[in-house]
């Protein structure tokens, strides 16, 4: 069947949708559903095309870059070089789409990121993007020389900073990767700290400064879209205990609840519904202690089960 008729049978809508977020596998994608099964292709384009792709709860930088960090997460590299495409072709910057692939370092590790590297690195040559990165790289100690004790210390908890755990651990890891920690992660990060530094000291200054003091600071994309991602990644691999610390970390970061359950939701298309609703209990339980939940339309904290 030619494209004009496949346009015409899906609609040119979800044609143009499925375009902007697969622009070079979409055609081909349709087509072989289309061959397959008709009715499984419609129920596809409406719920995943015309559907998820397309709702405003997350701009379209946003939501391409939470797809390149959760592809880059689930190893689905054709999936990722689409999006890589997607994105550029949307004047989301290089630098910000290398940016999440490198942060999925801290879930993913190297195994994870290595070859997303690969495949963003031969994206960027073929395009002519490579000078543009070279130009807009941080210098080797990052963004250190720019930082201000003062102006972070007015960011932490005061029950973080009157922890007797606070000075010992600051004196032996160095406040730019402990202060940093404080900033993202109130009332938790001396937690992990002191636990990591009890069985390994030397462990736990690797993993400090690599975290906190170097990939959490580099600043290339803003806190709260770089959360937002890191959201994305912890679901794509069903890694609950940290997306709730993210979820959090959002909210304190600017972001709204319904773009937070838009990551959810959209992490169902390409992960399943079980992650999805494991998330769903998750981020209503944050709200509802913090006592927001008429914000997200006061649903109950569980969905009610029969049959018990």
């Amino acid at each position: 069947m030619p494209d004009t008729d496949l346009r015409s049978k899906y609609g040119a809508d979800a044609f143009d949708a499925g375009q902007s977020i697969q622009p070079r596998t979409f055609e081909r994608r349709l087509a072989q559903r289309d061959s397959l099964d008709q009715h499984f292709t419609r129920l596809w384009v409406d719920f995943a095309i015309k559907g998820i792709s397309t709702r405003p709860a997350l701009d379209t930088r946003t939501r391409l870059l939470v797809l390149v960090g959760q592809y880059t997460m689930a190893k689905s590299h054709p999936a990722l070089e689409d999006t890589i495409h997607a994105a550029l072709a949307a004047k989301v910057a290089a630098r910000e789409i290398l940016e999440i692939i490198l942060q999925c370092a801290v879930y993913g590790g190297h195994t994870v990121v290595e070859p997303a590297i690969e495949l963003f690195h031969r994206i960027a040559s073929g395009a002519g993007l490579l000078d543009e990165l070279r130009a807009s790289r941080l210098p080797t100690d990052g963004n250190d020389r720019k930082r201000s004790y003062e102006a972070e210390r007015a960011t932490w908890h005061p029950a973080d900073v009157a922890d007797p755990r606070f000075e010992p651990l600051m004196a032996r890891h160095g406040w730019l990767a402990v202060g940093r920690g404080l900033t993202l992660r109130p009332r938790h990060h001396l937690n992990i700290l002191a636990w990591l530094d009890a069985i390994d000291p030397d462990f736990a200054d690797l993993w400090v400064k690599f975290c906190y003091g170097g990939m959490y600071a580099r600043g290339i994309v803003d806190d709260k879209t770089r959360l937002l991602c890191m959201i994305g990644d912890c679901l794509a691999v069903g890694e609950e205990t940290q997306a709730r610390g993210h979820m959090r970390g959002a909210l304190r970061n600017g972001a709204n609840p319904r773009e937070i359950l838009e990551v959810i939701f959209q992490t169902c298309v390409n992960f399943g519904m079980p992650p999805m609703l494991k998330a769903l209990e998750v981020f209503v339980e944050l709200m509802a202690e913090d006592k927001r939940l008429a914000e997200i339309g006061d649903p109950p904290l569980r969905v009610e089960t029969f049959g018990k």
